[in-house]
């Protein structure tokens, strides 16, 4: 048995440091005693009277310290410390040792077996309280350092991930800025030396194919300067009065002269909201345009718009290729595509872009899919947004700086 504490003193200072100690001694004058001494310093403090009953008490609760009794029937605190430090569960946890066992061996053996600390009985309160706080101080550290090179890791690996995508997208964005360019260079030359030749028809066709693409040159630069004026914080929201009927409307006879794809289009309940029409256009244009492209040309897109007093609810359903699901974890990645998209064009920056327009704009986004049955992306906006502060010029300047970037 081991011997009772000394007396406590009828006042303590509080103490700055807090945390959850286990007190583990099979006499309880000495618990009550340190719990209670303990509990006044602002810690959350459990007691077990055995060395088993510590082993199951540090399996059901998240500890900081513990405070382990030598002497005790059955298991002593070395073979409690033991089992703890060959637990990968416990075997951060620091344990200070309490014992009237003062010969040197015996604190060598404390040492040995995992113990942070020692303390020989009888012992003054103020030391105990001060080598608990210089441990835990100790153990909150290293859990910061811990924590910090895990996060540190983790950065690392997302480092080499987005420079294995950056490579990729070099390599997409190089043989999709040629495509466009060899096709207005060859377009070009054609119309330059065909002279005469040609007939009005044929002319009209050229300067329609150096059109389109111009379009997918913009349309590429578009993508990687809004994510760039984005995440240097140039983009802000700017709502103004839109009538999302016609908004929508508007959108989608644009998406049918660029494809032959049927786009289904229904509104319930719109009305004249508060929107950046820039960015839901933005959002809008790239779910519809990745619908089609990644469905079947006889497939038709279904586009619904819904409203409420609190949002607006938009769903683009396609039946197309669908997402893996290894895959969808990563969709708002930049540069990220999905490893079942084939030949089918892209560059990883459509649903990034989304992400980023939506995050400005306080909305959020859900996407279902399964392969070969098609996909379903539901966004819903908030209507009930602070006014922006920006006067009208204000806006119609920003807009205008928007399309100067893209031009």
């Amino acid at each position: 048995m081991s011997n009772s504490l000394s007396t406590l003193p009828t006042a303590l200072p509080e103490a700055g440091v807090k945390g959850n100690i286990l007190i583990v001694d099979d006499t309880p004058n000495n618990l009550r005693l340190l719990s209670s001494m303990l509990n006044r310093q602002g810690y959350e403090v459990r007691s077990a009277i055995s060395g088993s009953v510590a082993l199951m008490a540090v399996r059901t609760v998240a500890l900081d310290l513990i405070l382990l009794d030598i002497n005790m029937p059955t298991m002593n605190g070395y073979e409690v410390c033991q089992q703890l430090k060959a637990d990968p569960q416990t075997c951060d946890i620091p344990v200070i040792f309490l014992s009237a066992l003062g010969e040197p061996l015996d604190k060598v053996q404390a040492f040995q077996v995992g113990g942070v600390d020692y303390i020989t009985k009888p012992f003054q309160v103020e030391e105990v309280l001060a080598r608990i706080e210089n441990h835990l101080t100790l153990r909150r550290m290293q859990i910061e350092l811990q924590r910090a090179k895990a996060e540190a890791l983790r950065a690392l690996e997302q480092e080499q991930e987005l420079n294995r995508l950056k490579s990729e997208f070099v390599s997409m964005v190089s043989h999709d800025f040629r495509t466009p360019l060899t096709s207005i260079q060859g377009f070009a030359d054609l119309l330059r030396h065909g002279g005469a030749a040609l007939t009005p028809e044929i002319r009209e066709r050229y300067f329609g194919k150096i059109d389109t693409a111009i379009e997918q040159l913009l349309y590429l630069l578009d993508e990687v300067l809004i994510i760039g004026s984005i995440e240097a914080g140039q983009t802000l929201y700017q709502p103004v009065s839109t009538d999302i009927q016609q908004f929508c409307q508007d959108l989608c006879e644009t998406l049918r002269l660029r494809n032959s794809q049927v786009i289904q289009f229904c509104c319930t309940g719109c009305s004249q909201i508060e929107t950046d029409q820039i960015l839901l256009h933005r959002i809008l244009t790239n779910l519809l345009s990745n619908a089609v492209k990644y469905s079947r040309a006889d497939a038709e897109v279904i586009f619904n718009v819904r409203s409420s007093e609190q949002e607006m609810t938009f769903e683009i359903i396609d039946h197309g290729i669908g997402i893996p699901p290894e895959s969808q974890q990563h969709l708002f990645k930049t540069f990220y595509r999905s490893n079942n998209v084939g030949l089918v064009k892209g560059t990883g920056l459509g649903l990034a872009v989304v992400k980023k327009c939506l995050d400005i704009c306080g909305g959020a986004i859900e996407i279902v899919s399964q392969v070969g049955q098609g996909t379903t992306v539901r966004v819903r906006l908030p209507l009930l947004r602070a006014p922006s502060q920006s006067s009208p010029a204000n806006l119609a300047q920003q807009t205008d700086q928007r399309k100067q970037q893209v031009l």
